[in-house]
């Protein structure tokens, strides 16, 4: 599990093993823009850009990863899409 942030928002993408599509987050409760984005500045200053109605609140994100870190799955409080 890894999360992108940007301020108080951030996505979360899970990938079962090396080369799998994964799943990422999807914020059920997004009411913008259908077409907003939110960038990401990754540590190799690589700048990406996803859509904001996948983002959710950095203290779900940090939920999520201490209950990732808890018991190895994805936590079900997130509402998750297949990439595959």
């Amino acid at each position: 599990m890894c999360a992108l942030i940007n301020g108080e928002l951030g996505w979360l993408m899970y990938l079962r093993e090396p080369g799998d599509a994964g799943m990422s987050s999807r914020n059920p409760d997004y009411a913008g823009p259908e077409a907003a984005t939110i960038d990401y500045l990754l540590e190799n200053g690589q700048r990406d850009e996803y859509p904001a109605s996948w983002a959710l609140p950095v203290a779900t994100l940090q939920r999520a990863i201490d209950a990732f870190r808890a018991d190895g799955l994805p936590p079900a409080f997130v509402l998750w899409h297949r990439d595959d």
